[in-house]
């Protein structure tokens, strides 16, 4: 269960399902008024006071995950084993459930009226479970160890983990402590007796940002915590902006289940914002780093492949001479390696858009893909920015065709019939796509003086495309890592009622508030998931 715990915030939001998120009544007592949970400090610190909520809202892959039952072959679980962190993790989970094989059963069974984790040092695995309850006797059977005593408290130490001893092996101890209504399970001595040091100065957390489920990050903890910094995939997580802590809460408003998050650190500017309802949208948002459009402006428009090269225009080499016999006549000698240097290719138009594109979004730009999936993006510059920007793309064009496009009332086409790049002008915004007919119903962004970025999912229309994302990033392999694939494929898996997903992120000063929005069909599994296609059989054995 503890290694779920710390998942389960995220995971929730994921995965409830809608009929119990329309269902879910508040609790009879609220648990912060039984006082504070005595959780010590740390990185992350995730609390629930509301567990009848919680309960209601676990739900398909995410109950069978925190209660044991998730099958080995759960495409989720199966992507989480396959990364350095789940590997280490499962490895670690094994021995501590030899322990005590602890999961949401056993933790309901104690009925719990609030139960939260704090997370003490990432890389140790050290992290202590507080569950309040007021059962005398405990449903689930603890094991003995040696027995301690710590500020009148008496504590069994049942094996030290890394917390206790950097050299150990073993990561994950367990160390637990019963005391008046709380039951502390804890991976190390150490993170056990700092619960305890809470426990006895009725310190700890109640009530961080309000919800049935909350955690508190601190980012400037996490963004020195050097096994974070190298685990997490995603530059979010270690080079955005937010600084200092960072509070999430989930509410539930009728078939919606929200994320609320208030934050420090946000200085970005604001951002543009357009309609997307009734429009052929499956994606959208506002992306306050402009440094990311050159990636996704070269891969998504200028060079439509895979994998571009930095270095597009073909080498030229001299023939070699007739006349000199020493002079290889097939171009190519296998007892030489092949040369770098001028041999390698030209950069071409290359470094002339990376500059455009450093002036063409200082602030953010704009981005959406249509249910067919064609990008579009809108570059907030004003129309003397337009010609220097079809020279350039004139230039592309014609490298990739090795023909000049027509310019045809906004489309580059480079054969008849055939777009190479779209652009239109509307107000103080560019938006350029791939053809003139993705960009008929662009409207105009306008400014927002508080919106520093939002974003849209229709999942409906990304379920469609379910087998490309089981390519998009190779082959399913045990040794491989598909950091988009596999949690795209895990999301539309796990919430198959789940239709759209939508944030936005506000700015007051030096402060934020963004609200994550998942809203479920209003027919719980009225989408079924379709099977995914059989594998294909083993050729005999000769």
């Amino acid at each position: 269960m503890m290694k779920n715990i710390v998942l389960a915030f995220s995971a929730v939001v994921i995965f409830a399902a809608p009929s119990s998120a329309r269902a879910v009544e508040p609790a009879a007592a609220p648990a912060a008024a039984l006082g504070k949970l005595p959780l010590p400090d740390g990185p992350v610190v995730f609390l629930v006071e509301d567990v009848p909520a919680f309960e209601k809202a676990l739900s398909g892959g995410i109950r069978k995950a925190v209660t044991g039952k998730l099958p080995e072959s759960d495409p989720v679980g199966a992507a989480w084993r396959r990364t350095r962190v789940g590997s280490k993790l499962d490895s670690q989970w094994q021995l501590f459930a030899s322990d005590i094989p602890l999961t949401w059963s056993q933790i309901s069974a104690l009925k719990p009226s609030a139960f939260g984790m704090t997370l003490l040092a990432a890389g140790d695995l050290e992290a202590v479970l507080v569950v309040r309850t007021a059962l005398a006797q405990l449903p689930v059977p603890l094991p003995n160890g040696t027995q301690k005593t710590y500020k009148g408290y008496a504590y069994q130490l049942v094996t030290r983990g890394a917390g206790d001893d950097r050299n150990l092996e073993r990561r994950m101890g367990l160390a637990w402590c019963r005391a008046g209504r709380h039951l502390f399970l804890a991976t190390s001595e150490r993170s056990l007796l700092a619960a305890l040091d809470v426990q006895a100065g009725q310190g700890g957390f109640s009530s961080m940002v309000g919800g049935f489920a909350q955690l508190r990050l601190n980012l400037d903890a996490l963004r020195k915590d050097l096994y974070f910094k190298r685990e997490f995939l995603f530059d979010e997580g270690t080079q955005g902006p937010a600084t200092g802590i960072l509070l999430a809460g989930l509410e539930l408003e009728g078939n919606r289940l929200v994320e609320v998050r208030k934050g420090t650190g946000e200085g970005r500017a604001p951002g543009a914002t357009w309609p997307v309802a009734q429009r052929n949208v499956r994606a959208a948002g506002w992306e306050p780093d402009g440094k990311r459009l050159w990636s996704a402006f070269w891969r998504a428009v200028l060079d439509p492949v895979p994998n571009p090269s930095d270095r597009p225009v073909a080498a030229v080499k001299v023939l070699p001479s007739f006349s000199e016999a020493a002079e290889s006549r097939y171009l190519v000698d296998l007892r030489q390696p092949v040369s770098a240097g001028t041999d390698a290719g030209g950069e071409g138009e290359i470094p002339a858009w990376k500059d455009l594109i450093k002036t063409a979004a200082p602030d953010g730009f704009g981005w959406e893909v249509t249910r067919d999936g064609y990008p579009r993006f809108a570059l907030r510059q004003p129309p003397a920015f337009d010609k220097g920007f079809v020279d350039l793309s004139i230039k592309t064009l014609s490298r990739r065709s090795g023909m000049t496009p027509k310019d045809d009332g906004g489309t580059l086409r480079v054969g008849p019939g055939l777009a190479g790049l779209a652009y239109k002008r509307k107000g103080g915004f560019l938006w350029v796509g791939l053809r003139g007919e993705d960009l008929t119903d662009c409207p105009e962004p306008s400014g927002t003086p508080d919106l520093v970025r939002w974003g849209y999912l229709n999942l409906s229309d990304a379920s469609l495309e379910r087998e490309a994302w089981r390519r998009a990033e190779g082959a399913f392999s045990p040794e491989y890592t598909r950091p988009f694939s596999d949690r795209i494929l895990g999301l539309l898996g796990w919430a198959p009622s789940l239709e759209t997903i939508s944030s936005e992120r506000k700015r007051s000063g030096d402060t934020f508030t963004e609200r994550v929005t998942f809203t479920f069909s209003e027919t719980a599994g009225a989408k079924k998931p379709s099977s995914p296609p059989a594998p294909a059989p083993a050729a005999p054995k000769k």
